[in-house]
């Protein structure tokens, strides 16, 4: 079996590419350009986090942190995140 390099699919996980490691994110995915093309609300900025177990959860997680995501309309990629101004109050998994 031969691979070629130059094949926009190498690293194609289920339609999904790997987009690095974001500093508060931590490892991102992007939708495969090859497969889905770029999403043309966000124009293929939107991220989608690796560690992920639910919205919520993600949301909470991030809260934490004093952030909101902001999600692209398009595909729903998180294209910013912003400050908040006060945390609110944690909600743990289980009891969402």
């Amino acid at each position: 079996m031969s691979f070629n390099l130059a094949d926009p699919c190498l690293w194609c996980i289920e339609q999904n590419t790997p987009a690095g490691v974001h500093d508060i994110l931590g490892p991102v995915y992007v939708p495969c350009p090859a497969c889905l093309g770029v999403c043309p609300t966000c124009e293929g900025d939107g991220l989608f986090p690796a560690d992920f177990t639910c919205v919520p959860c993600f949301l909470v997680s991030l809260a934490v942190l004093g952030l909101r995501p902001l999600f692209c309309v398009g595909c729903s990629g998180v294209t910013d995140l912003i400050d908040l101004e006060t945390a609110p109050e944690v909600t743990p998994h289980g009891h969402h």
